[in-house]
């Protein structure tokens, strides 16, 4: 059952007139009440947060180097895998995954929340080069 209406029409202005508070505190789960109408007004479940309404710390998991097999890094590499993680952070990633390239030196990289892939691209050097999906 649908929590009864707590809001009235728009006002001439195009401004919605505010919930009365007690309307709200008379429902017997406020935040089920607020968390439902943000979701309906969204149309969609957020992809960082998948719902719950907080996000992870921006920890991100870097392959091991040892456990791959991963060639070492020069300084440019090192360079470039900073500005990686960094961005893999900004993102709100959980994994940064690196295998070696097949064809040349550097790495092949993929950055991914859970399941979903956000972004692909090549590590080589000084260079960094993204790959569409």
């Amino acid at each position: 059952m649908l929590p009864p209406r707590c809001c009235t029409p728009s006002s001439p202005h195009g401004r919605s007139t505010p919930i009365p508070s007690r309307s709200l505190r008379d429902l017997p789960n406020q935040t089920a009440f607020v968390e439902e109408a943000l979701r309906s007004a969204l149309g969609r479940t957020c992809p960082t947060c998948e719902g719950a309404g907080r996000t992870r710390w921006a920890s991100v998991a870097v392959s091991d180097f040892k456990q791959r097999a991963l060639p070492r890094l020069d300084r440019d590499g090192a360079v470039q895998l900073k500005s990686l993680v960094r961005l893999s952070r900004e993102l709100a990633a959980s994994t940064l995954d690196l295998a070696p390239r097949r064809e040349a030196p550097g790495f092949d990289f993929s950055v991914q929340r859970g399941r979903a892939v956000l972004l692909r691209g090549t590590l080589a050097g000084n260079t960094t080069t993204f790959h569409a999906n």
